[in-house]
């Protein structure tokens, strides 16, 4: 058997290799006394609160090398698709846009260039779906297009599956927005008491 401090360290070294490697996209654990948890995890995750069909934790991925993080929580905020959903092109519905999340398609320009025009509408956060509507485990690394152009929200990759089961549940309901939290924080709970989308796994 081996001792508890050499797993320990075995454990750490493990994590920080997979970090390094930078394929890390589940949690860590490291314990040096019961209850003692690190977690090492580069994503993030929002809820939806309405249409309850889609009420799931979805987990969404911070661009690699532009934007900001989040300051704070937001409870209860209205999430949009912006008009063009190819998000290349100055927003049409820029009006609705203010103070909510933004959910544009990947494709046909930069991830800097849809979260500029995202931001340019007033968004806090800009979420940017996979356009393979049946990807429902690779997440990207959004980087940098080289430009000088100020990106100062988040930006947010969100798998294609999980984008397409949301914008089908509001079509089906008749809405033109879900209400969402995010970032939420699920530190500590346990894994099966989060409700996770059916059919993706973490």
């Amino acid at each position: 058997m081996i001792p508890s401090h050499y797993r320990i360290i075995l454990q750490f070294l493990i994590c920080a290799l997979l970090l390094s490697l930078n394929i890390l996209l589940i949690e860590c654990e490291i314990g040096t006394v019961p209850n003692l948890r690190v977690y090492l995890d580069t994503a993030l995750y929002m809820e939806i609160v309405e249409p309850e069909d889609i009420g799931y934790t979805f987990r969404i991925r911070p661009a690699k090398d532009f934007g900001t993080g989040f300051h704070h929580q937001y409870f209860g905020i209205r999430l949009l698709f912006g008009e063009p959903f190819h998000g290349c092109s100055p927003l049409s519905n820029s009006a609705r846009l203010e103070n909510t999340v933004v959910l544009v398609e990947r494709g046909g320009c930069s991830f800097v260039t849809k979260t500029y025009n995202v931001q340019q509408a007033g968004a806090i956060a800009a979420i940017i779906m996979d356009n393979d509507l049946k990807n429902d485990e690779n997440y990207i690394d959004m980087i940098t297009d080289g430009t000088e152009r100020s990106v100062n929200i988040p930006a947010l990759f969100l798998l294609g599956k999980d984008g397409h089961m949301i914008r089908q549940s509001l079509e089906e309901n008749g809405l033109s927005a879900a209400v969402v939290n995010i970032p939420v924080n699920i530190t500590g709970i346990p894994l099966h008491n989060v409700r996770q989308p059916p059919w993706t796994l973490w």
